[in-house]
């Protein structure tokens, strides 16, 4: 048996290689969603948008192949507001359902109130296109 060790993998076209239907995150993001929002690290992650309190949409580099990915996440406990809730929007609930392109999520508190969060975490795992 052979031990193959890298530290860099590149593509024949020099850019890093292209995760496509291997069992790895797709789509990540470490938000800071309180105030002005910034992204702190993402991977596949073009842009994150403020929707207002506790509602930010994720818009991928590259897209997803069909809506039927998963998309999960988690929030830091803000023992101030009690942050402690973290919703994927699926369209039930509000206007616009995940696209291949772009999701929203939502931070509530443990009333259900919207309310903004510090650190908002975020995946996704499925097909890219």
């Amino acid at each position: 048996m052979s031990t193959l060790k890298a530290d860099t993998i590149q593509s024949t076209g020099g850019g890093a290689v292209t995760l496509t239907k291997q069992q790895a995150a797709k789509h990540w993001a470490n938000l800071n969603g309180d105030g002005t929002i910034a992204l702190r690290d993402s991977f596949n992650t073009a842009s994150a948008t403020d929707g207002g309190l506790g509602d930010y949409s994720f818009t991928f580099t590259n897209n997803m192949s069909d809506t039927n990915y998963l998309a999960v996440g988690a929030i830091s406990q803000d023992y101030a507001s009690s942050n402690d809730i973290f919703q994927v929007h699926t369209g039930s609930n509000v206007e616009a359902a995940p696209t291949t392109s772009t999701y929203r999520n939502a931070t509530r508190n443990n009333n259900g109130n919207s309310s903004d969060n510090p650190r908002v975490n975020a995946e996704v795992q499925g097909d890219l296109a």
